[in-house]
């Protein structure tokens, strides 16, 4: 049975909703609203006799492709349909100029690790995502310094970038989103672009990335989020990525461990095994 794969349309909701748990990741389902403008123009379905047998949800930014979810539905596993998914995918990110790929993977997923290690991906770093209540984060120690924030500028998308490792485009596409982008702001030093920045989403609710240059300078930066909450949502996730200060800083204040993963990244293959 040949794999055959097509863009998904809004239409497909049912189906993404009946397989994004398979992600084991604890989150709730997005909404149709979410699927219909973030994650439906960026995904394909795979199908075999008409059947949906999984997605791919991807991005391709400059250079890089984000491989966001790849799911397979349960009933179709230990077929190779994962390998297949992804040969079609490195095919369409080298036709779209991107000559490295990377992508978010739960350490005890050895089937899905073993599958990337075979693609010539490696572990880059981990990451921890952490949960907490708005109420906790004034118990944050301030800096030693006077921060303060203000929304990223386009301009500012580039140095922003490159200052924290972020494929170019990343900001660009968040902002799209509808995402809420600060940065940190040292009044004495105002163009200074690397003392952290954040990508808030407020339905979430949550902010990825969330980068500081330093643990302490969480707590301006989540002040400077806070005012963009929900008052419906009192709770707030981020996730420290290779950043096990922030973690702990943020644990100290009762965050809770949400779930833990690796960042694999790596060439895109020309010759998929």
């Amino acid at each position: 049975m040949a794999l055959a794969h097509r863009p998904a349309v809004d239409g497909d909701y049912a189906i993404f909703a009946r397989l994004f748990p398979e992600l084991d990741t604890g989150d709730p389902i997005p909404s149709p609203a979410h699927w219909a403008a973030e994650i439906a123009p960026n995904t394909w379905l795979f199908e075999q006799d008409g059947a949906a047998v999984g997605y791919l949800f991807f991005e391709r930014l400059e250079g890089v492709g984000y491989i966001r979810h790849v799911v397979v539905a349960p009933e179709h596993r230990g077929r190779g349909l994962g390998l297949a998914m992804l040969r079609a995918a490195a095919a369409e990110l080298r036709a779209a100029g991107c000559a490295t790929w990377c992508l978010n993977v739960k350490p005890g997923n050895l089937p899905a690790v073993g599958l990337y290690q075979r693609l010539g991906m490696r572990e880059a770093y981990r990451s921890t995502a952490l949960r907490f209540a708005w109420s906790q984060v004034d118990a944050l120690p301030a800096p030693d310094r006077s921060l303060q924030t203000c929304a990223i500028e386009p301009a500012d998308d580039a140095a922003i970038e490159a200052a924290f490792a972020l494929p170019r485009g990343q900001l660009a596409g968040n902002r799209a989103a509808g995402r809420v982008l600060l940065r940190l702001l040292d009044p004495a030093e105002p163009t200074a672009v690397h003392l952290g920045f954040a990508s808030f989403n407020p339905d979430f609710p949550g902010a990825f990335p969330f980068r500081v240059a330093s643990p302490e300078f969480a707590a301006p930066l989540l002040a400077g989020l806070r005012p963009h909450a929900r008052d419906d949502k009192p709770d707030m996730g981020i996730v420290a990525e290779a950043d096990p200060g922030l973690t702990a800083r943020l644990v100290a204040i009762g965050a809770r461990v949400h779930m833990e993963f690796c960042h694999f990244q790596g060439h895109v293959p020309e010759d998929m095994p």
